[in-house]
């Protein structure tokens, strides 16, 4: 006698994964990276802010940014565009990744700027200019993270400037020219120190993150103004010695007259302020990024 043939299992309890379960996509680093470690950490918008002010004074670099960006109309919106493309390549999947990434490739490649010198045609994605974005970037994060008391030993940051080898890759860059670690780092701004000088296009640029525009309600009716001057105030304080020399005396008798201590101290004040504010209110203790990607790959 036959057995009866069992009832095929409805739609409610038949596996959702017929095959092999897919293995998540930790994106380009990974949760057990230094990257994911200081892109989550809140001094990164310090960081952030002190490499746009350190590009700003490559001369070819900010040239090709006032030309093409309109910053003086959208200025906060850069700013976003800047954190989130930094919070995707971060904590996205390599699909959000490589997507983005060719938007990024794309515009740079079809920027274009007059070269104030001889007046040529050139491009922003030009190597030389690219790598010194990157390694602003990578430069500030590292210094500002220290400075405000994260801990980040030598071979924590060597291991951050590897890892970020991979992020500039992404817009084009030839990973065997960039620097993978700290000393590779510091022979590169040393080299790049005689190139740098405060022209009229980077002083207005850094004039504008010190004192950005803001609506008129913004202004009156809120601290916005005071707060934003005090952070930048302390970010521009923390520029290189030799970058700060090369601002007229009322640029120097503000923010970077401040003894370095005072401005470390200030900058752990800030950033423990920041871990405050997270711990009391849990839905910002992480970005939604980086809560993406926990949930993503199934870790608290």
């Amino acid at each position: 006698m036959t057995s009866p043939a069992r009832p095929r299992p409805t739609s409610a309890h038949r596996s959702p994964w017929p095959g092999p379960r897919p293995v998540p996509d930790p994106g380009l680093f990974g949760p057990g990276s230094v990257s994911w470690r200081l892109h989550g950490d809140p001094v990164l918008v310090m960081g952030g802010l002190r490499a746009l002010m350190l590009q700003s004074m490559h001369p070819d670099v900010v040239l090709g940014f006032v030309q093409n960006s309109g910053y003086q109309q959208d200025w906060w919106g850069r700013l976003n565009r800047t954190a989130e493309y930094v919070g995707l390549t971060t904590f996205g999947t390599r699909a959000e990744i490589d997507a983005v990434a060719r938007r990024v490739r794309y515009a740079h490649a079809t920027f274009r700027f007059t070269d104030a010198d001889d007046g040529r045609e050139r491009r922003l994605d030009e190597p030389e200019l690219l790598l010194w974005v990157h390694c602003a970037l990578v430069d500030s994060i590292v210094h500002v993270a220290r400075r405000s008391g994260l801990e980040l030993t030598g071979r924590d940051a060597d291991t951050y400037l590897a890892e970020q080898v991979r992020f500039a890759e992404l817009v084009g860059l030839d990973p065997t020219t960039v620097p993978d670690s700290e000393a590779a780092l510091a022979d590169y701004m040393q080299d790049m120190a005689p190139v740098l000088r405060l022209d009229a296009a980077g002083k207005e640029a850094i004039s504008s993150l010190l004192a950005p525009p803001l609506r008129p309600v913004v202004e009156l009716a809120t601290p916005a103004r005071l707060g934003w001057s005090t952070l930048a105030g302390i970010t521009f304080a923390t520029l290189p010695p030799a970058v700060l020399a090369l601002f007229p005396a009322a640029f120097r008798a503000g923010p970077s007259a401040v003894p370095p201590q005072a401005v470390s101290a200030a900058l752990r004040t800030i950033r423990l302020t920041g871990q405050g504010v997270r711990a009391v209110v849990p839905a910002l203790r992480r970005s939604p990024m980086e809560n993406a990607a926990r949930r993503r790959l199934g870790i608290a």
